[in-house]
């Protein structure tokens, strides 16, 4: 069953996120996932939020989205998109 990440957040600095952004990529390739939204301003219809970014990358399943978030690359990569950015992060699987 596929799973989808979903990163909500707001920037907060542009040059350690361009940074996180040019090293990502090769840590998502061993995982062929395919990215299905990336919008850096997404609109917001219900509720209240500033954390308007919106990023969702498919995975095959639940277990290669974890092996992906966990994998000695992406973690290396991932404190500057922490760094960058204030929001959060949800793993959801779908309906199929």
């Amino acid at each position: 069953m596929s799973a989808y990440f979903v990163f909500h957040n707001r920037v907060h600095d542009a040059k350690k996120l361009q940074e996180y952004a040019s090293k990502v990529g090769a840590t998502l390739e061993p995982y062929h996932p395919e990215i299905l939204v990336f919008a850096d301003r997404a609109e917001l219809i219900e509720g209240k939020t500033d954390q308007l970014r919106t990023v969702v990358i498919k995975f095959d399943s639940r277990e290669a989205a974890m092996a992906w978030y966990k994998s000695p690359a992406y973690q290396a990569v991932l404190p500057l998109r922490l760094q960058a950015t204030e929001g959060f992060a949800v793993l959801a699987e779908g309906a199929q």
